[in-house]
């Protein structure tokens, strides 16, 4: 089936719901980052270009799929995270939230969200009735899916690669039980496996090759 082809509306909420910082978005569409400020602002054009490539950007984006989606768009919708996302336009949801919505662990999320962002940006210690926690926003925008949840509003999550990535690096303020039991969890529990090359391709580049590789040696064999 041939894929519809995106109206400048489409675009712009593309572009509202995409969550990222000029740089970011010159950088996905191929275009300077005068360009990308301008295009936020309205002042030039969508070209036919642009909107493929946001579009193919989008698809690739949304690496939850199946069973593994319905569980978090799910979850995103009780959540209200998109409310969040609007609030925090370059951040992203991640760590133990991202584990928790997608049904890996049994650890809870009362009174707190986990996001991440470009570190220049605000960070709040709360907002409404939760308290924030900010992870540090490494490699952006690599891993992190830009979806819909099941009332339709857009949100952003980090991928379940990048998540597992979050918190390995993270294990200092999540405790490595915890850790340990997400890492189990996305192998045993979900439908479709987390991309272990993927991972520690990621993880070795960030330097966190062995304490990966220790986490999937020990809570991922199936």
């Amino acid at each position: 089936m041939a894929r519809r082809v995106w109206t400048t509306d489409d675009f712009k909420r593309w572009l509202s719901a995409s969550g990222l910082s000029a740089p970011q978005l010159a950088v996905v569409l191929d275009v300077s980052e005068r360009t990308a400020k301008r295009l936020r602002a309205g002042e030039v054009g969508v070209k036919d270009r642009m909107t493929a490539r946001a579009q193919e950007w989008l698809g690739q984006s949304r690496t939850t799929v199946g069973r593994d989606a319905e569980l978090l768009d799910s979850y995103a919708a009780q959540a209200d995270w998109a409310d969040l996302c609007q609030a925090f336009l370059n951040a992203h949801i991640t760590g133990m939230q991202s584990a928790i919505a997608r049904g890996w662990t049994s650890a809870n999320s009362h009174g707190f969200r986990q996001l991440s962002q470009p570190e220049r940006m605000p960070q709040p210690k709360a907002w409404n009735d939760y308290d924030l926690e900010w992870l540090p926003g490494v490699d952006l925008p690599w891993g992190v899916e830009v979806r819909e949840d099941t009332d339709g509003r857009p949100y952003r999550v980090a991928s379940a690669e990048r998540t597992l990535l979050e918190l390995a690096s993270n294990e200092a303020m999540f405790g490595e039980d915890d850790v340990g039991e997400c890492y189990r969890g996305a192998f045993s529990l979900s439908e479709s496996a987390p991309s272990r090359a993927m991972l520690l391709q990621h993880a070795k580049a960030r330097g966190l090759g062995d304490l990966v590789g220790h986490y999937l040696r020990n809570h991922a064999k199936v």
